[in-house]
Parts: C-alpha cells; structure tokens; sequence
C-alpha cells in the first residue's frame, strides 16, 4: 500500500511567483514562507522577465533556514542570449542559466506568439517592442550552427558551476545545446519540463539527452487540470525507463489556477509514487537530485 509522502527536505528547482507580468497566486515572501513551513530544503525562483537572484538574496537574509536560489532567463527582457548579462548574474550568484522561454523561436512557433500560452498570456497592456526580431530567439544561427554567444555563455555557465535548464528550445537545440554543454564542461544541465508543450519531447529524447549527462526535470504544471499536456502514468513510466537517478520533480507553479507551489510539489510526489515510484525513488527526484545538482 503506497505511503504518505512528505516532501520535509524537499527542493523545488522551478516555482513562478510575482513580482510577474503574469498573474501568480502569490509573491516570492509568502512562496518562501510557506516552503519553509512545509519543511522544505529549498527552492528556486524563476522568473520570465527579469533575474530573480537579488530577490532570492533578500529573502534567503530573512529565511536563513531554508536555501533560496534565484538564476536568469534569457529572455529579450534581460537582453537575451548575451553573456555579458549571463556573467554579471552568476558574479551575483545565480545558481541556475534557464535558455529563452517566451521569447524563444519555437515557443513562438508553436503558440503562435511570445508571451502567450494556451492558458494564459501577458496583458495587451504590454504592446510588443519594435526592436524585436518577430522570430523570437534561437541559439542557432542563419547557417544551423550553435551561435558563439551561445558558446561563450556555455563556458561561463561551466567556470561557475551552474545549473543549465534547457526552457523552451526546439528539439534539436535542445540536443546539439546539451551535446555541447558537456564538451565545454557543465556538469548540471536539466532539460525542463520536457512533456511541457515547449518542448514537447519524447521518451526516446530523454533517453538520447540523459545519456549524454542531462538530468530530466518534470513538473506538476505540465500533468495539471488547466494544462494537462501529459499525465502522472506516463511521467512515472519515463522515470522509471530513464531511471529516478537522472531525473527530478519540481512544481513549476505559481500560476493563479494552481495550488501553492509546496503543495503542488507534494500532490504531484503523491501521485507519482501511487502510481509505482517508491519511497526510495521520491527521495532522489525531490531532496537527493536537485542537491546534487546545486552542489550542496
């Protein structure tokens, strides 16, 4: 019979919290505060809009017992893949490189326009910048090949230590980005939210990408009633074909029709070992994995 699952110890490497240009359920003191309740180890805050690593610092002054990271994505609202921004964000300390999400080519492509989703968007209240390409960003250029920016900030991510999460690329950036990252180095890459509708990847992706050293990183957002792009089983079934130790959970929620982050992590570990994962496996995904890769 499946036990009662605690996540006292846990890290949630992906939570949304205001201040956002989405709506959000709640800002990142009472996101904290209630992890810390909870019992939790740590979290991470992510933002699309702007680097949270000042605002985890502030809070993490407050909250010394339970860890609070921040990171960047490169998004055009940061200057996007530039690795001067990448350098000044890890001096500060961030702890994790997210790759474009919103302003990502393939988010564009596949949602019809940055900013939106299928669920939710950014308000008309914010007209698109002039001096945007209309494309959205890619780590490749004209010619297909990874772009020396995109190198450059792979060898800054590498010197520091940090964490690569892979967002919201197209398939085949997320492979020749991964490919490379290892040659220059990092040893912490997560391929995010893979089952997400950016990237919507496969179970034989996983497979090529977590060979190649990537750890997969699957969220209770994606299985959630409003977006449901995948479900709990065919979560577990990954996990268990690609093996607990080259995965981790996380809850990547914040958003208004979503629990609260601790608990959306708590249900979503619930669920999953319901369906087949033991204690044991749970305990990678959530404490043991993601203090690996923060290097605690």
């Amino acid at each position: 019979m499946a036990e009662q699952i605690s996540i006292r110890g846990a890290f949630d490497l992906h939570i949304h919290s205001t201040p956002s240009l989405f709506p959000r359920i709640a800002d990142d003191r009472t996101v904290v505060e209630e992890a810390r309740k909870a019992g939790m180890a740590g979290v991470m805050l992510k933002c699309h809009h702007q680097s949270t690593v000042e605002r985890a610092q502030i809070l993490q002054d407050e909250y010394p017992d339970i860890g609070v990271y921040g990171g960047i994505v490169l998004n055009d609202y940061v200057g996007g893949l530039d690795p001067a921004v990448v350098e000044d964000a890890l001096r500060l300390g961030a702890r994790q490189i997210w790759m474009p999400t919103i302003d990502a080519r393939n988010h564009i492509a596949v949602h019809g326009a940055r900013g939106t989703y299928d669920v939710q968007k950014i308000s008309d209240a914010f007209p698109e910048p002039e001096h945007r390409d209309p494309k959205g960003l890619s780590i490749h250029d004209p010619e297909g090949r990874l772009r020396t920016s995109v190198r450059e900030i792979l060898s800054l991510i590498a010197c520091y230590g940090a964490i690569l999460g892979t967002c919201h690329l197209g398939r085949q950036e997320i492979i020749d980005l991964v490919r490379e990252a290892r040659k220059a180095g990092i040893r912490n890459i997560l391929v995010t939210h893979p089952y997400f509708k950016v990237p919507a990847l496969c179970l034989g992706d996983l497979k090529t990408l977590t060979a190649m050293g990537a750890t997969a990183e699957f969220g209770y957002c994606t299985v959630s009633p409003m977006w449901h792009y995948s479900t709990v089983q065919d979560v577990a079934h990954a996990i268990e074909e690609i093996g607990a130790d080259r995965c981790i959970v996380m809850s990547d929620t914040g958003q208004r029709h979503n629990p609260m982050p601790h608990e959306s992590l708590r249900v979503f570990a619930q669920c999953l070992h319901e369906c087949g994962l033991t204690v044991d496996q749970i305990e990678l995904l959530m404490i043991k994995n993601p203090s690996r890769l923060l290097g605690l």
